[in-house]
């Protein structure tokens, strides 16, 4: 999903900055903004706005994967209320349908602050978890169901433009993502060999 967002803005970037064009033609699916434009962040939120049903199908040009679904490997380990919970093979669907409630762009200083938004996501994938919860150990590894509303993510990008080879480019030598989530839900099957009882306990602890 992150790097989603950050090649989402960062492809608008390159036109205004007019750094895409100097490389090979610009494409229809890509709208730019100009420096004259009175209102920069607007233009790059209408263009990041076009680009949502490329973004989903994906960008073979940007290596840009599918976006919605989107396939993540892994993610890290997470540690919290003593436990250690792993995913891997995730299916996301839900990524496309972002809004960006507030841009920032400061041509000048090459600097980008950013909030998108997810209405609702929904994530299929596997788990494997180990700790212990008021001396109950809880161990398993199996399928999980989950189901986020109400995701935030505040974005920031600082560059700089650099001249190769008598061409432009961008390098952004900061980059930063902070996520919060309003509420979810999540079902992991096969925990203690299938016990309901006890999956159900430790889902409402995971809420």
């Amino acid at each position: 999903m992150a790097n989603s967002l950050y090649v989402t803005i960062i492809i608008v970037v390159l036109c205004v900055n007019n750094v895409y064009s100097k490389l090979k033609p610009i494409p229809d699916y890509l709208h730019i903004c100009r420096r004259s434009n009175p209102d920069i962040p607007k233009c790059i939120i209408e263009s990041a706005y076009f680009l949502r049903t490329k973004l989903a199908e994906g960008i073979p040009e940007f290596d840009v994967a599918p976006m919605d679904p989107m396939l993540i490997n892994t993610l890290i380990p997470t540690n919290g209320n003593g436990l250690k919970i792993e995913t891997t093979n995730l299916l996301v669907t839900g990524t496309s349908n972002f809004t960006i409630t507030h841009l920032i762009a400061d041509i000048d200083k090459q600097e980008y602050k950013f909030q998108v938004r997810f209405p609702h996501m929904h994530i299929l994938g596997n788990y494997s978890i180990d700790g212990k919860i008021a001396r109950l150990i809880i161990k398993g590894q199996g399928d999980f169901d989950l189901d986020i509303y109400g995701v935030k993510c505040n974005v920031s990008l600082l560059g700089n433009i650099i001249d190769i080879d008598g061409l432009n480019y961008i390098r952004f030598h900061h980059i930063s993502l902070r996520i919060a989530i309003n509420r979810g839900s999540i079902e992991l099957r096969n925990l203690f060999g299938g016990d309901k009882n006890l999956g159900k306990f430790i889902d409402l602890i995971l809420k």
